[in-house]
């Protein structure tokens, strides 16, 4: 049986909204490296930089900062420097943060060194927005993040994730902090569970 091209088109393009909106669920891009040569035993105490932001959003490196923080300390794999303490082993040491929320190289080490660290984690967000799909508020998050070795500065394990809430029912007042927060807590939890999959 043959329909007219006049129903087969807009049948296609509905199809096509559907397969988008239901695309923006959950779904995630997450890739992970985990140096092969890299014994994770070494690393006794590590300290985490606070995390740089890229995104619109002023607080974005903080909040996903503060959440990958958190899962690492429930993981328990690593013996983490306090981080009020590194915060002002930082301000002892001369580093302060640049406008995207970056710190030098040279006084990050400084800090780490004060700390007795010898592992560092730094990262970066690079998406933190609500993106309008169809009559719907999507959520989005993305950030890197990676560990290196304070003595040698090369990475022991490095990854990425990027996620996007649902979008088939609209988040009510727009950029909802219990969606964006649900979200960005999810996304540091995957990420650490694969790491702990991957490296341990």
């Amino acid at each position: 049986m043959k329909f007219p091209r006049a129903l087969v088109v807009p049948a296609i393009l509905v199809l096509g909204i559907v397969s988008v909106l239901a695309g923006c669920g959950t779904g995630s891009g997450l890739r992970l490296y985990v140096n092969s040569d890299a014994d994770m035993s070494y690393y006794t105490k590590v300290a985490m930089v606070p995390f740089a932001n890229l995104s619109a959003e002023r607080f974005g490196g903080e909040r996903v900062g503060r959440a990958f923080y958190t899962e690492l300390v429930v993981g328990e794999h690593f013996h983490l420097v306090e981080d009020g303490e590194f915060r002002r082993a930082l301000d002892k040491a001369g580093g302060s943060a640049d406008v995207q929320g970056q710190y030098d190289s040279e006084k990050v080490k400084q800090a780490a060194a004060a700390v007795g660290a010898n592992g560092l984690i730094r990262g970066t967000v690079t998406d933190y927005q609500i993106q309008r799909v169809g009559s719907g508020d999507s959520p989005v998050i993305g950030f890197d993040v990676e560990m290196i070795d304070v003595a040698t500065g090369e990475t022991v394990w490095r990854g990425s994730i990027t996620r996007r809430g649902k979008g088939r029912i609209p988040v009510v007042g727009g950029a909802s902090t219990q969606t964006f927060g649900r979200l960005v807590q999810e996304s540091c939890k995957e990420l650490v569970a694969r790491l702990d999959k991957e490296a341990f």
